[in-house]
């Protein structure tokens, strides 16, 4: 029998170092809301079903987003990652196979993360597979303790952990594979953490560990993909990413950009082969334009149509849906 894949997001948050009146999920990085993101990459892994945490602050603006795509489970009170994990139980009852644990504010989690995710967790028949990522100077993240054997006994919170401890350079990303049958039944034996209130999902290692369970890590080569957002700075950064890589997609189907560092590309923009776009232009979602144009310098296009061979500077347009 075929085992299954499902998924909790965490996004029950209040991100207050967004220092915004609306909560930091529904911020859009290039015309894409943050909390769309960890969704989409886990419906395109095939996780069914996918369950979004939510907390009473954020669930109108993120319903209003996501809306019937997914399931919802309510955080009344915020008392930790892992007591998030607790409210969406009741979508997994009878659950037999892998269900993946990603953060709502992480825009670099992928299909293809998630995928490799799976795959390495099955193929070493682990029971809890985290990503995790070296850093040269480790942000404020939890640190992997291992054995002799390379298995994860337990993951320690920086706020938590000691001066050696800190040293560690390998650190754990919030994106988590679980076997459900043989590790939801210990999630309630988490206690909770004393200095802060909270009952934390990283707890689960050391009690699997001690349990007999395998707990593995998988380390990504890029540390940046496992970065989440909590400040204005990681969403620019996040941008400029995924404009980057928007630009290197359109190259390979024929478009010349110069001056990239000054372009910004959106999500769902189309250009066609042979266009050439000039610096400190921008180009917003649903932009379509055509063939052998020429477009900038100083040009702002949002959700609009130009025609093949079109030669636009120091021009602003945006459209409406029924003007395209």
């Amino acid at each position: 029998m075929e085992r299954k894949t499902g998924a909790i997001i965490l996004a029950g948050g209040k991100g207050t170092r967004m220092h915004s009146r609306k909560n930091k999920l529904v911020h859009k990085i290039l015309g894409r809301e943050i909390i769309k993101f960890p969704v989409e990459a886990c419906k395109e892994a095939g996780a069914d079903p996918v369950v979004v945490v939510v907390g009473p602050h954020n669930h109108g603006d993120i319903k209003k987003v996501l809306g019937q795509s997914v399931k919802y489970a309510m955080q009344r009170e915020a008392l930790g990652t892992a007591h998030a994990v607790w409210q969406a139980e009741q979508h997994f009852q009878g659950f037999e196979g892998e269900v993946f644990i990603v953060v709502g504010d992480s825009p670099y989690i992928s299909r293809e993360i998630l995928e490799g995710l799976l795959k390495f967790h099955r193929e070493n028949e682990a029971d809890i597979t985290i990503i995790s990522s070296v850093f040269e100077n480790p942000p404020a993240y939890g640190r992997l303790i291992k054995d002799e054997n390379g298995m994860v006994k337990r993951v320690v919170e920086e706020i938590d952990a000691t001066e050696e401890e800190k040293k560690i350079k390998e650190v754990n990303s919030s994106y988590y594979c679980l076997n459900w049958e043989r590790v939801s039944p210990l999630l309630h034996e988490i206690k909770v953490n004393e200095k802060k209130g909270e009952y934390y999902l990283t707890d689960i290692v050391e009690i699997a560990y001690n349990n007999g369970l395998k707990t593995l890590a998988l380390c990504l080569d890029e540390p940046l993909l496992t970065k989440g957002i909590n400040t204005r700075a990681d969403l620019s950064e996040a941008a400029e990413y995924f404009s980057r890589k928007n630009m290197e997609e359109l190259e390979e189907k024929g478009v010349t950009f110069f001056g990239k560092e000054t372009i910004t590309v959106e999500f769902n923009v189309k250009i066609g082969k042979d266009t050439v776009v000039y610096p400190l232009t921008y180009l917003g979602e649903g932009t379509e334009i055509g063939k052998g144009c020429e477009i900038g310098p100083f040009v702002l296009l949002k959700n609009i149509r130009i025609p093949e061979g079109t030669k636009l500077s120091y021009a602003k347009m945006e459209g409406g849906e029924d003007e395209k």
